[in-house]
């Protein structure tokens, strides 16, 4: 009976919110490329070059979570978890989630100072600086990161080691995280600074990644930009939520394109869609992608000012969609057959995309014990 519902999406947005989802999927549908159509891109790219990034700062798209008074519009992270599904939808691969988001929001609670200020306005008008935090022991040190930073004069020596940053080859500003006399700071540094040395490589969802490597380079005093902490922590569990909804947007894109598909291939003189074997394993994919959709909601709607309440909402929802867009994309793959393992088809790409997602910002097993940890503290 659930099957035969046509496995619809659920749409309880806003009059605001839809009509935002309806502008960014009607550019999204006329521009951009779908996933099977894309070039690679280069190990050292820029995303501020993309021409689709210019049309995210034109439409407003990369001020949308940022305060009004850095020139943003001041949305809040239902509207963000809008856009971040119809992003999962067309599978988009500038780095919103890591720059205009995570980048953003760490920047909106840092102490304020006028070049936080510049780089929050910075990041509204086109600018893309990506966090390096990760090293390569921790894709998200829990305490002060090994990186290191000392005074040197009237400025910052830096050294250490970041990973698997977004787009790090090519970016024009990192904000990197560094363990000074104080704590765990962040530091602007820019693409040219002197000891800095990058590697990319392309990245398993399309995007290109970078290790960072700091030895001994030199930043000026006021490129310290506060102490992290709390700021980076917040703005991070808003960036898995947003995550989350993109997932949520993926997975339904890999629903859709699996009903067409048994909808369309025929077997025994008849559908595969009217097999009830295929049909329960649809069943079983749409309760997957709601279970997860519930949880990343109540998570987006949660009152952020109980800090531990809204923590453990936010690892229950990453954890949840971990586990369904793995069910969920592998039970696309085994129901297009052969064809669902080839880059022919947008099936193999989006369940990259969501393999990249769930080891983002933490994977299941991290937000799992995070979980248990806030649950019992």
């Amino acid at each position: 009976m659930i099957a035969k519902l046509a496995l619809g999406e659920a749409d309880d947005y806003t009059d605001d919110q839809r009509a935002l989802d309806d502008a960014v999927g009607r550019y999204l549908q006329g521009e951009y490329p779908p996933p099977a159509a894309r070039a690679a891109l280069p190990a050292d790219a820029d995303p501020e070059a993309s021409p689709h990034w210019r049309a995210f700062a034109d439409m407003g798209l990369l001020g949308l979570g940022l305060p009004a008074s850095a020139g943003g519009m001041g949305g809040g992270l239902g509207d963000l978890c809008v856009l971040m599904q119809r992003f999962g939808r067309h599978r988009v691969t500038e780095p919103y989630d890591a720059s205009a988001l995570l980048c953003g929001q760490m920047l909106s609670r840092l102490p304020e100072s006028g070049r936080a200020q510049a780089l929050l306005a910075g990041i509204a008008q086109g600018s893309a600086p990506l966090l390096a935090h990760a090293e390569p022991d921790s894709d998200w040190p829990l305490d002060a990161p090994c990186a290191t930073a000392e005074r040197d004069g009237g400025g910052w020596v830096l050294n250490g080691v970041k990973r698997r940053v977004p787009y790090g080859a090519g970016a024009r500003q990192l904000l990197v995280t560094a363990r000074d006399a104080e704590g765990m700071a962040v530091f602007l540094v820019e693409a040219g600074a002197a000891g800095l040395e990058r590697h990319g490589a392309p990245g398993l969802d399309g995007r290109p990644y970078a290790d960072i490597v700091l030895k001994g380079c030199r930043v000026d005093a006021d490129a310290r930009l506060g102490l992290a902490g709390e700021a980076l922590e917040r703005a991070a569990d808003a960036t898995r939520v947003a995550l989350c909804a993109e997932a949520l947007g993926a997975m339904q894109a890999l629903l859709d394109a699996t009903r067409d598909h048994v909808a369309a291939r025929r077997q025994f003189g008849q559908p595969l869609g009217r097999f009830q074997a295929v049909q329960h394993r649809l069943v079983d994919m749409l309760l997957a992608l709601e279970q997860a959709r519930s949880l990343t909601w109540l998570a987006a709607g949660a009152d952020q000012a109980d800090a531990r309440h809204w923590a453990r909402l936010v690892s229950a929802a990453k954890a949840s969609c971990g586990a369904a867009a793995r069910y969920i994309g592998q039970q696309s793959i085994q129901l297009h057959g052969g064809m669902g393992m080839t880059d022919e088809l947008p099936v193999g790409h989006y369940v990259k995309r969501l393999l990249a997602i769930e080891h983002t910002l933490g994977d299941a097993r991290h937000h799992l014990n995070r979980y248990q940890r806030l649950a019992t503290a």
